[in-house]
């Protein structure tokens, strides 16, 4: 059995990479134009992917073989404003340069859902934005 060591999300070591920069739906309503806000969002997800990929590289020369990825890397991923959202076409070659350094250096990186996930909520809105943010993660 191999012990992998990691932590979650954020380096006290490397400055200016953090993988959690968002935007509240405040701020997102503020924006007028929509398509422009989504746009915004995607560009804090590519911001918050080229972090984690700076993470990665991080850890390999510290021989870390884990990293639990933010549950906050696509900002309001679930959130009804941003309900349709193909943010995951935005964002595919940074995903897939994340994935592949993993692969290629033989790093395991998960997710973990945030508190609100709750499946066993009596609200059944509170239990389908459950699953939708399961299959996020």
């Amino acid at each position: 059995m191999r012990i992998q060591f990691g932590y979650v999300a954020m380096s006290m070591e490397l400055a200016n990479a953090s993988p959690s920069k968002t935007m509240t739906a405040a701020q997102f309503e503020k924006i007028e134009d929509h398509e422009a806000g989504l746009r915004k969002l995607e560009r804090i997800a590519k911001t918050n992917l080229h972090n984690c990929l700076r993470l990665l590289k991080h850890n390999l020369a510290y021989q870390i073989s884990f990293f639990r990825l933010s549950s906050k890397l696509v900002p309001l991923v679930n959130h009804p404003l941003t309900e349709g959202w193909k943010y995951e076409l935005a964002i595919a070659e940074e995903l897939q340069a994340v994935g592949e350094f993993a692969s290629e250096h033989q790093m395991r990186i998960d997710f973990h859902p945030d508190h609100f996930v709750v499946l066993n909520s009596e609200a059944k809105e509170i239990t389908r934005r459950s699953l939708q943010t399961l299959l996020y993660h």
